[in-house]
């Protein structure tokens, strides 16, 4: 893809510890029923551990957004890191459920952190036309810790205890603190100018954890005065949170970047989706081992194969967002997964290991359909200079969504289970309110099913048609050639040279019936092939003489030139083309004219050559903008000049201060 070695380096370890915070989440959720019945809590009080931990998540995300413009990359990582470790030390120790919780909340302040940094990292440094295929291999990696996480914690959990399985995290954790200090690049610049606005983050805090306490206890106690209370506040502390946002120059969560639809529309179903999916990895191996009497290592086992599909998904994912788009992969997966999650609100106590093992794989290779191509895609729509406040945005609502969606739903478990326990066995009453959970769960999926149905497009031309006036074209849009001449895909040799030599081109590029670029051709593969050394280049002259000595008698050449004519342009030409994203920035454009030592390169969309960017147009552009911003300042500084000298003397000098 174009990467530099430190590149590549810096991107594996900020991965690999991205892993480690991911396999931590995924590690509690076959320690739950452990963890309640050593610390006698319910499942209202456990799922803290998940959704506290979440809730924290959500309110770091959005200074992150404020950490990456302050802090070097290196730096920033490697706190995080250390407030991670700290925290799973912590969590280990654990004495009490306080504590447990504390440590939790301590690791989720330093995780918060990671996933959007390593996001952000992941969009700044691959172009538009790569991001599909690099989020899936971020999706792979990440989703490995999934994979891994239940079957290694329910091992550890079966042999030893959940304290050893946080302390093998701690572990883990400093061992990529220690490697990334020692080849972690500083990478990126910093701004001495941003500050952090103390006031949302108490409002955001106030307001989350407001919700979350409040949904939990009702789950829990019902109707108390405290719930109502937490609920309450949350509630006009988000309001006030929101407004502030709004109306702030620099806002710390740039709630903004939701008035683009294609934004908006992909955070809302990534909500639905998380919500639902985070309530099943607790839901799931409570059934297992608390209802079923299985052991914490079969429950990991049952939760494996899902995991590793929707990991090894990840790429293909990508490759087929890239080609094809967001709709059909949505459809798909939005639906079979709304119909595998109705399907667990029918699990009793005759429910078979295997079919549940099926369904919830099935469910999870539906989830890897849905959401990396959905963010991609979210994302995408979003201009360069707003993509961290997209990522710090569409995290903390999804992490939001999943925290306030485990509380309801399990919440709405723990209150089925009560009512019905009057009239049923213990675990009937439990099996009972583990399935209203699920319909709940399947209930927002439809909802989110609908909104691909009706919202999630991709049509041909689609951008086209609400940009008549060009308000949105970017910068390469505007700078680029149009009168792109194609050649088709089955054209000869003969063919192509007229349209060189006609069009006064050096090169063109060969399409399909439906307009994509398949390959290209130019007059430098024309004389490679000619060439009597053709493996090199041929210099013009050269051939020039060449042709010369064909007519005065070299038979050989002039047999040579008769053969190539008749030739398909395919078959001398470049397999394949090297082009740009419509999408792509200038430093991206650059880039691909250098490394390739290109003149010009043709600008697709959607694999449809669409126009061609020169180096002089990239020149020309360059030297307008550098110039049109040198006559504003001078302006500007000229201005100010004369506004001064006609201000009294004392004024001046206070407008100088």
């Amino acid at each position: 893809m174009g990467l530099t070695r430190k590149q590549i380096v810096m991107l594996a370890v900020l991965v690999f510890g991205t892993f480690v915070t991911v396999l931590n989440q995924t590690v509690v959720a076959p320690a739950l029923p452990s963890v309640m019945t050593e610390m006698s809590v319910d499942a209202s009080m456990a799922q803290w551990l998940t959704t506290g931990f979440t809730l924290v998540n959500a309110i770091m995300i959005p200074i992150t957004a404020f950490l990456t413009d302050r802090f070097t990359t290196k730096r920033l990582f490697l706190v995080s890191m250390v407030i991670f470790t700290l925290g799973s030390f912590l969590a280990g120790w654990g004495p009490s459920f306080v504590v447990l919780l504390l440590g939790r909340l301590v690791q989720a302040a330093g995780a918060g952190i990671l996933m959007p940094l390593v996001m952000t990292v992941l969009m700044w440094t691959f172009p538009v036309d790569k991001r599909g295929t690099a989020m899936g291999l971020f999706g792979i990696v990440i989703a490995f810790g999934p994979a891994i996480g239940p079957t290694v914690a329910g091992v550890i959990i079966d042999r030893y205890t959940w304290h050893d399985m946080f302390y093998i995290i701690t572990a883990l954790s400093a061992v990529v603190v220690l490697i990334g200090a020692f080849v972690l690049q500083k990478g990126g610049e910093t701004k001495k100018d941003v500050t952090l606005d103390v006031p949302s983050v108490i409002l955001s805090s106030l307001g989350f954890g407001g919700l979350l306490y409040g949904l939990s206890t009702i789950g829990s106690y019902g109707l108390r005065a405290d719930a109502i209370a937490g609920t309450l506040v949350g509630a006009v502390a988000l309001v006030f949170f929101f407004r502030r946002q709004l109306k702030m120059e620099k806002p710390m969560l740039q709630v903004r970047v939701l008035q683009n639809r294609k934004f908006l529309i992909a955070t809302i179903i990534g909500m639905l989706v998380q919500g639902a999916l985070l309530a099943a990895g607790i839901l799931v191996p409570i059934y297992l081992q608390s209802l079923m009497g299985y052991s914490a290592t079969v429950s990991g086992l049952v939760l494996l194969p899902g995991a590793i599909i929707m990991g090894a998904m990840g790429p293909i994912a990508g490759r087929l967002f890239d080609k094809h788009g967001p709709r059909v992969l949505a459809l798909v997966g939005m639906g079979v997964l709304t119909l595998t999650t109705f399907c667990f609100a029918f699990l009793s106590t005759e429910t078979g290991i295997i079919t549940l093992t099926l369904l919830y794989t099935v469910r999870l290779f539906s989830l890897s359909l849905v959401n990396m191509p959905i963010t991609t895609w979210g994302m995408n729509a979003l201009d360069n200079e707003l993509v961290n406040h997209g990522t710090s945005v569409n995290n903390t609502f999804r992490q939001v969504a999943g925290s306030l969606g485990t509380a309801i739903i399990v919440s709405a478990s723990t209150i089925a289970t009560n009512m019905s326990s009057r009239t049923m066995t213990p675990t009937q009453a439990s099996i009972f309110g583990i399935d209203v959970a699920f319909a709940l769960a399947g209930a927002l999926c439809l909802v989110g099913f609908v909104m691909v149905v009706a919202l999630v497009k991709n049509k041909p031309g689609e951008a086209a048609e609400k940009d008549r006036d060009n308000s949105r074209r970017t910068v390469l849009e505007s700078i680029m050639k149009r009168d792109v001449y194609t050649l088709p895909a089955n054209a000869t040799v003969a063919e192509a040279m007229q349209v060189l030599v006609d069009r006064h081109i050096s090169a063109a590029p060969l399409v399909d019936e439906q307009g994509k670029a398949v390959g290209f051709v130019s007059d430098g593969d024309i004389m490679r092939y000619l060439s009597k050394r053709s493996q090199m280049l041929m210099d013009p002259v050269v051939m020039i003489m060449q042709t010369v000595d064909a007519d005065g008698g070299n038979q050989d050449f002039a047999r040579k030139l008769d053969e190539l004519m008749g030739m398909p342009a395919k078959s001398i030409g470049a397999k394949g083309i090297i082009g740009v994203d419509v999408h792509a920035d200038l430093p991206e454009v650059c880039r691909v004219l250098g490394e390739n030592h290109l003149k010009k390169v043709p600008v697709l969309d959607e694999g449809q050559v669409v126009g061609v960017i020169n180096r002089s147009d990239i020149t020309h552009y360059s030297m307008q903008q550098y110039l049109a911003e040198r006559d504003a300042e001078a302006a500007s500084k000229l201005e100010r000049s004369e506004e001064a000298a006609a201000l009294p003397d004392d004024e001046a000098m206070a407008s100088s201060i």
